[in-house]
């Protein structure tokens, strides 16, 4: 009798220790999941940077007063507006978090304004975003990450100076 109670306490123990075996492995599981997605996140954001600074090299090296945008990525690889063409990417990044989906395009008119991530997924981080991607903060989609390079409609202003008109010659001074 005494040895049928030892073997049923025995075996009872091998199932406790296999089942906090099983949630560890689980636990686990969860956390290499989440490191994976924070990886591709940062790595999303910085190949999102890598595009709007290709974007704003292209739009500064355009020859003239009217500056342009390209009306492809592959503008960006092979600018051939110069005698020897001119490289504002390194390479075409593929989206991190979905690699066989090509980005989404933002555009204003027929120019490309920025890229975008087609991924509903929800992202991670939700807030301490670095300058010029504070709007991301509060997303609840990546495909809310836009990427863009809107150039200032007027260069002549200082950053944060209203246009504003001459007063006329003979208008009284307080």
């Amino acid at each position: 009798m005494k040895a049928a109670r030892s073997r049923g306490v025995v075996l009872m123990g091998l199932v406790v220790l296999l089942a906090l075996a099983g949630l560890a492995v689980v636990q686990f599981a969860e956390s290499a999941a989440t490191a994976r997605q924070r990886e591709r996140e940062t790595q999303l954001l910085w190949v999102g940077r890598q595009y709007m600074q290709a974007l704003e090299s292209y739009h500064r090296a355009t020859p003239g007063p009217i500056k342009h945008l390209p009306v492809s990525l592959d503008e960006l690889l092979r600018d051939s507006r110069f005698p020897s063409p001119v490289r504002h990417l390194r390479r075409p990044y593929a989206d991190p978090l979905q690699p066989e989906v090509p980005w989404g395009i933002v555009k204003r008119g027929n120019q490309i304004i920025g890229v975008y991530s087609q991924s509903d997924a929800e992202p991670l981080r939700r807030s301490g975003f670095a300058s010029g991607l504070e709007a991301f903060e509060g997303a609840t989609q990546y495909s809310a990450w836009r990427f863009l390079f809107v150039p200032r409609a007027i260069t002549g202003l200082a950053p944060g100076r209203p246009a504003t008109s001459p007063a006329p010659a003979n208008a009284a001074t307080p």
